[in-house]
């Protein structure tokens, strides 16, 4: 009889844990090589949406672009997209007193740049400085995630663990060695595997998270378990309970 209980309490406590190799990322951590990849700076494109904002050393003008920029810091991230430039099909904004300036093919700088020597060429705004955003760089995370959804980001050099963070991490039930993420350009579309319990995706190219990416984490054995035919721990232990039972019975 006491044979048939520790048996009993082994499977329901099998049946209830998961091994630390299933929720534990970068596990051979200390074997790290320190080699990262060289990043593509990102090159402004078509539809693209744009925040430009001008900084000026006179207090007047700057009071003025205060209250008639488009893109009020205090606005929201909607409103923001609403009244941010957006990049056409042909690769060209549409600034006010600049007319069309044609931006797509340009990393960030470069575009800053432009803009600040057409406003110097034109005697508009001197000794200025120009900032640009993007404002419609966003990551797509779905599956085993606690808060699943599109996120918004600003940062060019955002990664994957940062993503998943914004996401509010994998559940328990994420499977973290398969990691699918969609990509998508105007060339391919790719679907790229990585394995977060090894740290050898640090050092690849798809460490770093693109626009529009859809990153998906899939359940894991035991959350596919759970779904099925077992529903849960309570259906579980009644099941085990009933072996047990009929075991007894069968015994006497």
């Amino acid at each position: 009889m006491k044979n048939y209980v520790f048996i009993f309490l082994l499977l329901i406590t099998l049946a209830s844990c998961s091994s630390k190799k299933n929720i534990m990322y970068i596990q051979d951590i200390e074997k790290i090589e320190q080699i990262l990849p060289e990043y593509d700076e990102y090159k402004i494109q078509s539809g693209d949406i744009l925040k430009i904002s001008i900084l000026t050393e006179n207090a007047a003008t700057q009071r003025l672009l205060a209250n008639t920029e488009r893109n009020s810091v205090s606005q929201d991230r909607e409103s923001l997209i609403f009244d941010g430039f957006v990049v056409d099909k042909m690769g060209y904004i549409e600034y006010p007193s600049l007319g069309k300036l044609k931006v797509s093919g340009l990393n960030i700088l470069t575009s800053q740049k432009l803009i600040k020597e057409k406003l110097d060429s034109l005697q508009i705004l001197n000794n200025s400085t120009v900032s640009i955003k993007i404002l419609n760089w966003n990551v797509t995370i779905l599956g085993e995630v606690n808060s699943p959804g599109k996120y918004y980001f600003n940062d060019p050099n955002l990664n994957i663990l940062q993503a998943i963070g914004m996401a509010g991490d994998l559940t328990i039930n994420g499977k973290r060695d398969d990691i699918k993420i969609l990509r998508f350009s105007d060339e391919s579309r790719d679907v790229i595997s990585i394995d977060l319990t090894k740290s050898s995706f640090l050092n690849s190219s798809n460490f770093k998270v693109a626009s529009d990416d859809i990153i998906i984490v899939h359940p894991n054995l035991n959350r596919v378990k759970s779904a099925g035919i077992i529903g849960n721990s309570g259906t579980l232990l009644t099941l085990l309970s009933f072996i047990l039972s009929s075991i007894i019975v069968i015994s006497n």
